[in-house]
């Protein structure tokens, strides 16, 4: 593990809170009541952990972060701070170089022509997964949440679906490493990985039928086709970027509704509410610990800070923020008034997640095709402790699940 940091000279110390979100233990038992918990911390506190870095806590603040980008650069986005080798286009971006790429990439590989299937495909791959439980019973974590994601993932890049379990080893090393060196060693194996597949499926485009992939091919950035080392980079943001999100996520949904038959039964009953449901789910279980960088030095909300500080806009914070959110641990399905909330589990602003439809559509359709299917859910009986696995994001080690099935 990181050894604590110096505090720095210009940080006051009423303002030091210890805050290890990659490898303290409260937050792998108890997660969200952990986090909740942060509501008695200040308003902005340094944490000497993960190299030290700001935390910011009312989700009203953790917008203007995540918005920003004169006053909080994306270019560092690790906590801990990595080393920038290793570059994510368009993550790593500011406006208005952010602009254009993130323009032509929604406008190319996450166009309508592009998702065309994701629905039917998504669809066929929940069936094909549950049927493949056993009966009655599965540990959701490998068996599907995993799974689904990738697979669909590949399945849009083209790519063989053998290759999951290769793609699955670095991706763990990126968002569960406990320490920069093990985060660094994701993300080069990352690139090695991705420089030789790109390499392999752009000297014959032809040969993949892939419809992302196909986008990626065809794309052109300011007229032009963009460079190898570009469409890499893109290609790495892709798989890195789209993946382990929606499997965290997944993991901690599938545990509230296997927990709570009420909201289980209403899914149920109104499944035409499922959109609209999935909102408050995602403000309630957001995943994500998101770095930033103070792009100059400024006071922000009564803080100074110096240029280049570490910033985290955590999405689990912001969704437990108390005086956003009355009783902010409760799921509430109607906390809407029969409308979407608005959250900030995909981020907000110019870096708003690209993926977002993508990951909306796969966790709406698993909630529509599983639920059905698993009647009387529940926690399977025989299951110990269930423990998070701490990371850059939150999900859960295993969840053994069982349902009733009929004899």
């Amino acid at each position: 593990m990181n050894a604590p940091a110096p505090i720095p000279d210009h940080v006051p110390a009423e303002l030091v809170v210890p805050f290890d979100f990659r490898n303290d233990e409260a937050i792998r038992q108890d997660p969200y009541g952990y986090i909740a918990g942060l509501k008695d911390c200040p308003d902005i506190f340094f944490s000497p952990d993960l190299g030290g870095y700001w935390v910011v806590r009312p989700s009203a603040a953790i917008g203007e972060v995540f918005s920003d980008h004169e006053r909080f650069t994306a270019t560092s986005l690790a906590i801990p701070k990595r080393d920038s080798s290793v570059v994510l286009i368009p993550n790593n971006f500011d406006p208005p170089k952010h602009t254009k790429y993130r323009k032509a990439m929604a406008n190319s590989l996450f166009s309508p022509r592009a998702l065309a299937t994701i629905d039917a495909d998504t669809r066929d791959f929940t069936l094909k997964l549950f049927e493949a439980f056993a009966p009655g019973r599965c540990e959701f974590v490998s068996e599907f949440a995993y799974k689904l994601p990738i697979d669909t993932f590949l399945n849009l890049m083209g790519a063989d679906l053998s290759l999951r379990d290769q793609c699955l080893s670095w991706i763990k090393l990126i968002f569960r490493g406990r320490t920069v060196e093990e985060t660094n060693q994701g993300f080069i194996e990352a690139y090695t990985w991705v420089s030789q597949w790109l390499e392999e499926q752009l000297a014959d485009p032809s040969r993949n039928s892939g419809s992302m992939f196909q986008a990626l091919a065809q794309m052109t950035i300011d007229g032009e086709k963009p460079a190898f080392d570009d469409l890499r980079a893109m290609t790495l943001m892709l798989f890195s970027g789209g993946l382990d999100t929606i499997t965290s996520q997944m993991t901690h949904i599938m545990r509230f509704l296997a927990e709570s038959p009420a909201h289980r039964q209403y899914l149920l009953d109104k499944p035409e509410e499922i959109p609209v449901a999935l909102e408050e789910l995602l403000r309630r279980f957001g995943i994500s610990f998101i770095g930033r960088a103070a792009a100059k030095d400024q006071t922000f909300h009564g803080v100074f800070m110096k240029q280049g500080d570490v910033v985290c806009a955590g999405t689990p914070i912001a969704g437990l923020d108390p005086d956003e959110w009355e009783d902010p641990l409760a799921v509430d399905f109607q906390r809407g008034g029969g409308k979407r909330v608005k959250h900030l589990g995909f981020g907000a602003g110019p870096h708003l997640c690209i993926g977002a439809y993508l990951a909306r559509k796969q966790l709406t359709i698993m909630m529509e095709e599983l639920l059905l299917r698993m009647p009387n859910l529940r926690i399977a009986a025989d299951t110990e402790a269930i423990e998070n696995a701490a990371g850059a994001t939150m999900m859960l080690r295993s969840l053994p699940l069982e349902w009733d099935v009929a004899g």
